[in-house]
């Protein structure tokens, strides 16, 4: 992708986020901030963000779940992340995302304190009416596509649709900061 390109999309894509967005991005900081500082009063401020995100924007987010730094919200109605998930940096989430736990052996997992929800990497794009369901692990740089459903681990640098249908990126969709890390991809290639 051309310089100007990149950036007419990077510039495109700022004005076009709302201040819903940001102000719902604000709340969730400011609500994990004071759950990591500890403290009787400090957590129930966070349970009170926790709520008013809730009531506000339908934005189910616990406070204990794990989110990186610039975690990005478009539209902030209707997402749903369980209690111990773990989402990594630069991930970009699109409204009615859930990431929820699997029916099946759930008691045992609650009884043993064994993580329930997903773990996402870094850079992941996660669609809109996208499901992931389980302790599953999906990698870095990851785009799961609108209405997906996935039950299964996703290896890094790939794309879900459908019903775990996952395919890896050509290596022209890989950002760059990742092709020293990408020997045996492209020799594959």
């Amino acid at each position: 992708m051309g310089f100007f390109r990149t950036i007419k999309v990077w510039l495109m894509d700022l004005l076009l986020i709302s201040n819903l967005d940001r102000k719902a991005e604000r709340e969730v900081r400011k609500m994990r901030r004071l759950y990591e500082k500890g403290g009787l009063i400090n957590k129930y401020r966070s349970r009170r963000i926790e709520n008013k995100l809730q009531l506000r924007y339908c934005l189910k987010m616990p406070c204990s779940a794990i989110i990186g730094k610039n975690f990005q919200i478009r539209h902030p109605q209707g997402i749903r992340i369980g209690r111990t998930a773990e989402i990594g940096d630069n991930c970009k989430v699109y409204p009615f995302f859930c990431a929820v736990a699997a029916l099946k052996g759930d008691e045992e997992r609650v009884v043993n304190h064994i993580r329930r929800h997903p773990k996402i990497g870094n850079d992941c794009i996660l669609g809109s009416k996208a499901t992931v369901i389980g302790p599953i692990t999906i990698g870095d740089d990851v785009t799961i596509g609108a209405c997906a459903i996935v039950t299964k681990d996703v290896p890094s640098h790939s794309v879900v649709k459908g019903l775990n249908q996952i395919r890896p990126k050509r290596l022209e969709e890989i950002p760059e900061k990742y092709h020293a890390t990408l020997g045996q991809y492209n020799e594959k290639i």
